[in-house]
């Protein structure tokens, strides 16, 4: 499935969005029952996962704690949500409770009579369709029936009323190397039906990082956006600003939305698909509020980095968050694949990248290498023990306390990448440990592994849980409190 427009097309207004991004409450909630597909698509991000599905009253649940948080419209995700079997029972409990649906499909399973009841129950259907050419589509699908099975589809929706019958339709088409010459033509025609065409770029991620012919030059998608953009102008009298990811829409999903998969982890987006809590452990508005990664996009404007802040257009863009977090490891960072960007690649932070300044510490002192991986309050780095390292002790290995100080740095370094655009000077101190557990050693030459996570902040104070592994083996873990003075407290 994909991604599309909330802002524009769905009536939200600007001003709308950044009143509901401030009171931390929703407008809309991409939910998906079941990852279940009969579809092998190339370009598909969902990954394998070893958990349990949730069950149908856990998404019930989920869906009354959404309306609690002002949720207007559920869009259903998969997987393939026509060939989930309760599907028609969920999307009824949505609209009993006032919500509006709307429903991303492949189109299986979509006889006569269902597309009758979904019109009946004014559901909008997404359904995917990339090309009309019957072999490219096949191939763009990963199923040799999926041309017929998408158009069996797009016939019952029509004789059920969808499109030019008043029923809202829209049609997924992602960009690839195979459709990108007859997408001009495609828009045209669906414009002409009532229908919404919703046309995006391909994020790099799941099955879309193995099939690398998929992908088109970004000079040439501009090219693409600026050719549909006319036709809109012109023959439909529609005027909007060319920029990623979305053809003619603006994408703010993350001031108003979250994902939350079949299994109950809540994400930003399909992009960004970096849990940030699961509500089986949490209810979702604790997991929204308590979350840096969803805070930091929602004050965007202050927090995203490189040529992306300085654009003319971050009042209500910035870029894809997804092609951002999948390419450089960070989902503040500019969008490698927005045109705008491409003479400025190397003003685009990556992970992983050296951790020398984003801390305070110089040689000798400094205790970690490499900032590998941020989360959700979380941070890897790597160390590599050498001889100059002042923690060594006569038989080259380290003392005990260089572990609480690796600990910090990790720390330290973490806080430095939130904050290294406000192009202020780290600076911080550990205040004290607690409950630290040496269980192993290091010498001179080894490679360590660090990960903290951020357990509590007050202001410029915060409490670290850390732990060191030598290889697979935990060597010391421990507490502790850190200060860290920035422009924005960020520790």
């Amino acid at each position: 499935m994909s991604c599309h427009s909330f802002c524009e097309e769905s009536g939200f207004s600007l001003e709308e969005i950044r009143a509901v991004a401030a009171a931390g409450r929703l407008l809309t909630m991409e939910v998906e029952f079941s990852q279940l597909c009969n579809f092998r698509c190339p370009y598909c991000y969902l990954e394998k996962h070893p958990e349990e599905e949730l069950t149908s009253d856990e998404s019930r649940d989920l869906i009354l704690q959404g309306r609690e948080l002002g949720v207007r419209t559920i869009i259903i995700l998969g997987g393939e949500p026509m060939i989930y079997p309760r599907i028609l029972e969920k999307i009824r409990f949505i609209r009993l409770l006032g919500m509006d649906v709307e429903m991303f499909t492949n189109g299986s399973n979509m006889t006569v009579e269902n597309a009758r009841e979904l019109a009946a129950l004014d559901v909008k259907v997404v359904l995917k369709m990339n090309t009309m050419n019957p072999e490219k589509q096949n191939e763009l699908c990963g199923m040799p029936d999926a041309h017929r099975i998408i158009q069996d589809a797009f016939n019952h929706l029509k004789l059920a009323g969808y499109g030019e019958g008043g029923k809202p339709l829209a049609v997924s088409s992602v960009i690839t190397s195979d459709n990108i010459e007859e997408l001009p033509a495609m828009w045209r025609w669906l414009r002409g039906q009532q229908i919404d065409p919703y046309f995006e770029m391909i994020t790099p991620q799941g099955s879309a990082v193995e099939n690398a012919w998929l992908y088109v030059d970004s000079k040439r998608v501009e090219k693409l956006f600026e050719a549909i953009r006319q036709i809109d102008r012109l023959e439909f009298n529609r005027n909007w600003e060319a920029q990623p990811p979305l053809v003619g829409a603006t994408c703010l999903r993350h001031q108003f939305s979250c994902y939350v998969n079949a299994f109950g982890d809540v994400m930003p987006c399909v992009g960004v698909n970096l849990p940030v809590g699961n509500i089986r452990k949490n209810r979702l508005a604790d997991i929204l509020r308590d979350s840096e990664v969803i805070q930091d996009l929602r004050k965007y404007q202050t927090t995203i980095k490189g040529p992306c802040a300085a654009c003319e257009k971050n009042e209500a863009c910035y870029g894809c968050r997804g092609a951002a977090y999948q390419m450089t490891g960070d989902y503040l960072a500019s969008d490698p694949l927005c045109w705008k960007s491409l003479d400025r690649q190397n003003e685009i932070d990556r992970l992983p990248m050296p951790a020398a300044g984003l801390i305070p510490q110089r040689a000798p002192m400094k205790m970690v290498d490499t900032l590998i991986s941020v989360g959700e309050r979380t941070a890897e780095v790597e160390t590599v023990i050498v001889k100059e390292n002042p923690f060594l002790d006569e038989n080259q290995a380290l003392e005990s306390a260089a572990f609480m100080e690796i600990i910090a740095q990790a720390a330290a370094a973490h806080n430095g990448f939130r904050t290294r655009h406000l192009a202020a000077r780290p600076e911080g101190f550990l205040l004290g440990a607690r409950q630290l557990k040496i269980s192993g050693t290091a010498r001179c030459g080894d490679r360590l592994r660090t990960t903290v996570y951020k357990e509590a902040r007050l202001g410029d104070f915060g409490v670290i849980k850390g732990a060191v592994f030598n290889g697979d083996q935990c060597i010391a873990q421990g507490e502790i409190k850190v200060f860290h003075k920035g422009p924005e407290a960020e520790s």
